[in-house]
C-alpha cells in the first residue's frame, strides 16, 4: 500500500472532529486521490486490516468516495476511473452469467430506469443507482448487512454479514418465524401484555399463545417459569429492553434466568430488538443475542428512524436463519433494494446515531410530563417508570376495567389502548400510554384527560 494513502488513512483516524470516521476518511483519501499521483486504492480489507478498522467503516469511506466521483467500486479493489465494465452488483441466486444475454428474468436494463439523478438522492453513483432499481437478493441489501452486523458485533452479539437477513420490519420477521418453525396449533409465549400487532399475527397463523404476564414492574422470571409449567411452546417472543408497552428493561441476572429456562424447556429464545442507546436512565444489559448464540434477533429502523422507513433485519443461528431465508424467497423473492440502500444510506452519514440522541432526550422530557399528572391519579392505580422508549404500562385496581377507562377517555378527546386490545389472555386492568405522538403543552393537557377519565364514574342519584 502507498505509504501516503496509509498515513492519510491514520491521520484521519487521529484528528478530532463532529464528523463520522469514515467521512474523515474519505476526506483524507480523497485528498491525495486528487493529487493525481497515480497511487491505487487498495481493496477494502487490506485498508481496514492496515489502519486496524472496522471493514464496514472503510467499505463506507469508499462508496463516499465513490460518490464524489474518485473511485469506482467493484469487487475486490476500487478502481478509481470509470470503466464499461460490470461492478457494484448484488449477486443472487439466479443472475445470468457473466456476458449472456438475459432473457430469462422480467428485469429492465438501464434504459428502462427512470432518468435523470434520482438516485443520487440516495447518495449513489451511477451504477449503483441502477442495481438498487433491480430485484435484489433475498438477503437484502450487502451495505447495510455489513453495517447492522458491525453494529450488532459493538453490542456482544457474534455475527457477521452473511448472518443478517432484511426483512419489511419486525412484524415481517415475526411473520417469517411463524411460518418456518410453529406449525397451526402449536403455541409461542409471549408477554402479557404485548405491542398490539402480535396478537393478531399470532391469530392469523392459527398459534395458540402462552402468555407471561407484565406488571408496572415488568415482568418477572418467576411468572416465565409458570408460564412454561402451562404449555409447551415452540418459540418464546420477548423485549428485554424497553418492553413495549411498560417501557421497562430487564436486569442482567434476569436476562441469564430467563435463557437458562428457556433452554431446559427447549423452546427457541426470539428477542424484539431495541437499541440499546434508546435507553434514557442507566446502561442497557447486553441483548440475549449477545449471552447466547442460540438467540434469534429481530430489529427494525422504525422506531429508531421513523416508521416509514420499513426495513428490519434478523440474525440467529445459521441454520434457522437460512430457513427463514428460504420462507422469504418463496413469499417475496426479494424486499425493498431502493429502501434498503436508503436506509444505509442514512446510517452511514451519521443520522441514526444522531436520531437516537434525539430520541433520547425527547422521550425523557415527555415521560416527565406523564409520570408528574399521574401523581394526581387515583389510589391503586399503578404504572411503569419507563428507562426510555415513548410508552408506558398502567396497571389498574380490581374495581376498575380499562375498556370504561378508555372509553371515558375517549369521550375527552383522549385516545388509550386497553388492555384487550394488548393482551393475549384479555386483561382489563392495564392500559398503554404512548406519548410518542404529542409533547409539551398539549401532552400536558391531555394527561390531565387522562387523569379524569381514570377516576370513577358517578352513578345517578336515587330519587328520595
Amino acid at each position: 500500500m502507498a505509504r501516503t494513502l496509509l498515513s492519510a488513512g491514520r491521520g484521519a483516524i487521529a484528528s478530532p472532529g463532529a464528523e463520522p470516521l469514515y467521512r474523515r476518511l474519505a476526506d483524507a483519501l480523497a485528498a491525495r486521490l486528487e493529487e493525481g499521483d497515480g497511487q491505487k486504492l487498495p481493496s477494502a480489507r487490506a485498508l481496514a486490516r492496515d489502519l486496524a478498522l472496522n471493514r464496514a467503516t472503510v467499505t463506507a469511506a469508499y462508496r463516499e468516495l465513490s460518490r464524489r466521483g474518485l473511485a469506482v467500486l467493484r469487487r475486490g479493489r476500487p478502481r478509481r476511473e470509470r470503466d464499461n465494465g460490470e461492478w457494484g452488483r448484488s449477486a443472487s441466486f439466479d443472475d445470468a452469467p457473466h456476458g449472456a444475454l438475459d432473457l430469462a428474468r422480467w428485469a429492465p436494463d438501464h434504459a428502462l430506469l427512470p432518468a435523470g439523478r434520482i438516485f443520487r438522492w440516495l447518495g449513489l453513483a451511477e451504477r449503483e443507482g441502477e442495481d438498487v432499481a433491480q430485484y435484489g437478493s433475498t438477503w437484502g441489501y450487502p451495505p447495510l448487512r455489513t453495517w447492522l452486523a458491525a453494529r450488532l458485533v459493538s453490542l456482544g452479539v457474534h455475527c457477521s454479514a452473511e448472518d443478517i437477513l432484511l426483512t419489511a420490519g419486525v412484524q415481517h420477521g415475526l411473520d417469517l418465524l411463524l411460518r418456518a418453525l410453529v406449525r397451526p396449533g402449536e403455541s409461542v409465549l409471549v408477554e402479557d401484555p404485548t405491542y398490539p400487532g402480535l396478537p393478531p399475527l399470532l391469530a392469523l397463523h392459527k398459534v395458540g399463545a402462552v402468555g407471561v404476564r407484565v406488571g408496572s414492574e415488568g415482568m418477572r422470571a418467576a411468572d416465565l417459569a409458570a408460564a412454561l409449567r402451562r404449555g409447551r411452546p415452540q418459540l418464546a417472543i420477548l423485549t428485554p429492553t424497553l418492553h413495549n408497552p411498560s417501557g421497562t428493561v430487564l436486569a442482567a441476572t434476569d436476562r441469564r434466568q430467563v435463557l437458562t429456562l428457556l433452554q431446559r424447556a427447549g423452546v427457541q429464545a426470539v428477542e424484539e430488538f431495541f437499541d440499546p442507546a434508546l435507553v434514557a436512565d442507566g446502561d442497557a444489559p447486553p441483548p440475549l443475542g449477545a449471552l447466547s448464540a442460540d438467540v434469534v434477533i429481530v430489529g427494525s429502523f422504525s422506531k429508531s428512524l421513523f416508521p416509514g422507513l420499513r426495513v428490519g433485519w434478523m440474525t440467529g443461528p445459521r441454520p434457522v436463519v437460512e430457513r427463514l431465508a428460504a420462507v422469504k424467497r418463496a413469499a417475496d423473492l426479494s424486499g425493498s433494494t431502493f429502501l434498503e440502500a436508503a436506509a444505509f444510506t442514512l446510517c452511514q452519514r451519521g443520522l441514526y446515531e444522531r436520531q437516537l440522541e434525539r430520541l433520547r432526550r425527547a422521550s425523557c422530557a415527555r415521560r416527565d410530563i406523564v409520570l408528574a399528572a399521574l401523581k394526581r391519579a387515583p389510589t391503586g392505580v399503578t404504572w411503569s417508570r419507563p428507562r426510555g422508549g415513548f410508552s408506558l404500562l398502567l396497571e389498574l385496581p380490581k374495581s376498575m376495567s380499562a375498556r370504561a377507562v378508555a372509553a371515558r377517555a375517549g369521550e375527552r378527546g383522549v385516545w388509550l389502548l386497553p388492555g384487550p386490545t394488548l393482551s393475549v389472555s384479555g386483561r382489563d386492568d392495564v392500559l398503554r400510554i404512548a406519548f410518542a405522538a404529542a409533547g409539551g403543552k398539549q401532552l400536558e393537557e391531555g394527561m390531565k384527560r387522562v387523569v379524569s377519565a381514570l377516576q370513577p364514574a358517578r352513578g345517578v342519584l336515587p330519587l328520595v
